[in-house]
């Protein structure tokens, strides 16, 4: 059996040191364990008070996620926030590597607290699972398998990709078969284990009176139209080469060259929003310029915006973008969440932070790898059709920080909505479009 390791580092002459066995602080904190919040409660706390739980976390995984995908790539697993221990967990192939890692870490955050990191042996590296993946797919592209993939996950501890298929038991008598895997039939692929499950397709997730006809400088979670389909605006950016504004929401929303618009006319009444859609044309926001499928971004580019996102009574400022981890909590200030009463929705705890899906748009089919999030058990909406573009974001002290685009959303579906919401993330699209956030307030 694998034993977890706490690793605390030590700069100075010392070096590091890994221990086994528990320190003074560490039994103090057993003794403290049923004091601490579960998930459920987590879950339920305002924005504000997840904050001040989870941003150290936040960061901790963040640092020691870039440290090992660019130090220590053969040995680097992922990342995995427990928020209820107050833990982060760092899963590698190699445990006696972790110091190391941990180092590289603290060397672009001096303040990082490492007796926070928790060590958990890993079954494959980041790099080996990533590999297999794009295998699978290029294989699920190319026609070649008797089944249809849905989705591949990377799961966060390293132990195997997680594949969700139209027949999971033609997919499992397709390969070479590798025991049990946390109880659960698995299989081998490309070096690596493999576990099939039944999957479901995922489909695009295509302050009332601003939300819905808003002016000129534009925010995150506004609605946008061209006449016929809804989205949410995203990412308020301007470009890094010349400063010029360009507005962020989902590809799969509008065409290139499709001119896009806030809502007009009656602004829809709470609970009746796919009823009240009238087709109006209000503000223009801009045209639809650069598209990526693989990120289900599009660029708006036309009229100013600002660094905001449209909340559930006012307008909150963002300041920053970041990467989302497993354990995390986020909130989506979609349009149609919002007008179908569900306000900004919170309390979205992030299931998988590496998740690759298959989404048809105008522009073909796509493999768009992104995250995947939910409230269940303890909320069914997390997402709703006319949401798709929105702004994924985390509360950080008074401001929002960015966390991506809202893309689609799967079953369990509530009418016009779904139970799990995937997003794809601010920095992969800032970085592919040469875009940063615009915060001017």
């Amino acid at each position: 059996m694998n034993r977890s390791l706490r690793v605390v580092l030590t700069l100075g002459t010392t070096g590091a040191a890994l221990l086994a066995a528990p320190t003074t602080a560490a039994q103090a904190a057993g003794t403290a364990m049923s004091a601490r919040p579960t998930a459920a409660q987590i879950a339920m706390m305002s924005p504000a008070a997840q904050n001040r739980l989870l941003d150290p976390l936040r960061a901790i995984a963040g640092a020691v996620d870039t440290a090992g995908e660019k130090s220590d790539p053969g040995s680097y697993a992922g990342v995995r926030i427990d928020a209820p221990a107050g833990l982060v967990h760092l899963y590698t192939t190699v445990p006696a590597d972790a110091p190391g890692l941990l180092q590289a870490a603290r060397r672009t955050d001096p303040g990082l607290d490492t007796s926070r990191v928790e060590v958990d042996k890993a079954a494959f590296t980041l790099r080996a699972l990533h590999a297999a993946r794009s295998s699978l797919l290029a294989e699920a592209d190319a026609h070649e398998l008797p089944y249809e993939v849905y989705s591949v996950a990377v799961a966060p501890d390293g132990s195997a990709l997680d594949v969700a298929v139209d027949k999971p038991v033609t997919a499992r008598a397709d390969l070479p078969a590798a025991g049990a895997t946390d109880g659960r039939q698995a299989n081998t692929f490309d070096g690596v284990t493999v576990v099939f499950q039944q999957g479901s397709p995922i489909t695009p997730a295509s302050w009332a009176d601003v939300k819905w006809h808003d002016s000129s400088p534009f925010i995150g979670g506004d609605v946008l139209t061209d006449g016929s389909s809804y989205c949410s605006a995203g990412l308020p950016a301007v470009r890094t080469s010349d400063g010029h504004p360009i507005m962020v929401t989902a590809n799969h929303c509008f065409p290139t060259g499709d001119r896009v618009y806030t809502g007009a006319g009656t602004t829809p009444t709470t609970g009746n929003f796919y009823n009240d859609l009238n087709g109006q044309e209000g503000n223009y926001v801009g045209t639809v310029t650069g598209t990526s499928g693989s990120w289900d971004a599009e660029e708006l580019d036309g009229a100013n915006n600002n660094s905001d996102e449209s909340d559930s009574t006012t307008w909150e400022p963002v300041t920053s973008d970041a990467y989302s981890y497993t354990g995390d909590y986020v909130c989506q200030d979609g349009a149609a969440s919002f007008f179908m009463g569900y306000g900004t929705v919170c309390a979205i705890e992030v299931t998988n932070q590496d998740i690759t899906y298959s989404l048809t748009d105008w522009s073909g089919t796509h493999n768009v790898r992104g995250v995947e999030g939910t409230r269940l058990p303890g909320e069914q909406w997390a997402v709703g059709h006319g949401d798709s573009g929105a702004m994924v974001f985390a509360v950080s002290g008074s401001t929002r920080q960015a966390r991506g685009v809202v893309s689609a959303l799967t079953d369990p579906y509530q009418t016009e909505g779904g139970s799990y919401i995937y997003w794809t993330e601010a920095p992969d699209i800032l970085g592919h479009f040469g875009l940063k956030l615009n915060p001017t307030t």
